[in-house]
């Protein structure tokens, strides 16, 4: 088997494990991984309006609706008015969202960095490099299929 091959393989191996390994952790926190691209989502761009985040997550406005609904039962978001127009609802995650994100991604990131932690320096920068690789080339990817459904 050569490198590329054994590279294709191990992703294979790897995929269906982290999708194990969020679940198991959005379990224990009682969140569903639309909620938690949800609350990430906001996390990241601030306040939202209702019809961005359904663009964004690339779900129709009444599934934003329901998780939103859940959400803000947990008090991990809130709605508010637009400032300028009434008519569009703004989402903002809420500090007990911020702290569920960061104990989710504190979890998950303990384990990759115990992997990254058994390499040098050099090989450091290569894995870096890839991440930035493999983030534009998702980037690149969304944005040519921004519009399918």
């Amino acid at each position: 088997m050569n490198i590329r091959e054994e590279f294709v393989a191990n992703f294979r191996e790897i995929h269906p494990k982290f999708t194990r390994l969020y679940t198991t952790i959005l379990n224990r926190v009682n969140l569903t991984l639309p909620q938690y691209a949800l609350l990430n989502q906001l996390e990241h761009l601030g306040p939202i309006s209702m019809t961005e985040i359904s663009e964004k997550l690339r779900i129709t406005k009444p599934a934003v609706t329901n998780l939103v609904d859940r959400l803000e039962t947990k008090r991990f978001l809130r709605r508010s008015p637009h400032p300028n127009d009434r008519r569009i609802i703004l989402l903002e995650i809420l500090s007990k969202g911020k702290k569920i994100l960061a104990e989710i991604q504190t979890s998950s990131l303990s384990l990759l960095l115990k992997a990254y932690d058994q390499f040098n320096v050099s090989e450091h920068q290569t894995i870096s490099r890839f991440y930035a690789a493999l983030s534009k080339a998702m980037d690149e990817f969304l944005a040519r299929t921004k519009h399918e459904k």
